[in-house]
């Protein structure tokens, strides 16, 4: 079967959709040719694809793909436009014909609604890495009571952001300064906190959950 791809006015259009889930998790790496990508801890790459069901000039589905190093492909999504219809005989979909593209039945679709389940969807991915046939539990740290402080503060009281003045505002009679930097620097490397700005990650919340059971 000849592939059929998109025009660059409907890549256009469904980056109204992935830009906001990029927003929202950390790790995106904005559309490389058809494809939107992110890379997030633990060697996870994911990847979003705008497809067809019914015919060529009609894309009507997001797929998305992740994959890791170690086991190859082991999960996989599906985000039908049609399931966020509030209209079973108008389903939303973009509509391209001659490199023209345009949203038909926009006003009956409940993005926000496929957006936050792509972003739960990632997130979810992210805890994966705790798995031990995903990655050894060894190459991560046992965290000590200070550590897991640090994590608990960082999520109550600053967002997730893991920001070191703050952090060494409160704890400084228990860490040096020195010593909380290198420890963040160490669980960035780890991909356990993200980069630019720095947060806290699910694997981080996860494992520090894992450590209190």
């Amino acid at each position: 079967m000849v592939r059929f791809y998109p025009s660059y006015q409907t890549l256009r259009l469904a980056d109204q959709i992935l830009e906001d889930i990029g927003n929202r998790v950390a790790g995106y790496q904005g559309r490389i040719g058809i494809n939107w990508y992110w890379r997030l801890p633990g060697g996870l790459l994911v990847t979003f694809e705008l497809d067809y069901t019914i015919t060529e000039q009609r894309w009507d589905v997001l797929r998305a793909e992740a994959v890791t190093p170690n086991v190859g492909l082991f999960n996989a999504l599906e985000l039908p436009f049609a399931t966020y219809a509030t209209q079973i005989t108008s389903p939303p979909f973009i509509h391209e014909l001659e490199g023209v593209s345009e949203w038909s039945n926009r006003l009956y679709f409940q993005m926000g609604y496929l957006i936050d389940d792509a972003v739960l969807w990632l997130n979810m991915l992210q805890a994966v890495i705790l798995n031990p046939q995903i990655r050894p539990p060894a190459t991560f740290p046992t965290l000590t009571t200070l550590e897991k402080n640090l994590v608990v503060y960082a999520h109550r009281e600053l967002n997730g952001h893991f920001k070191l003045k703050q952090l060494y505002a409160v704890f400084k009679e228990q860490i040096s300064r020195r010593a909380l930097t290198k420890l963040a620097q160490q669980w960035e490397e780890l991909g356990l906190l993200s980069s630019h700005p720095r947060r806290i990650t699910v694997a981080l919340r996860a494992l520090t959950e894992l450590d209190e059971s």
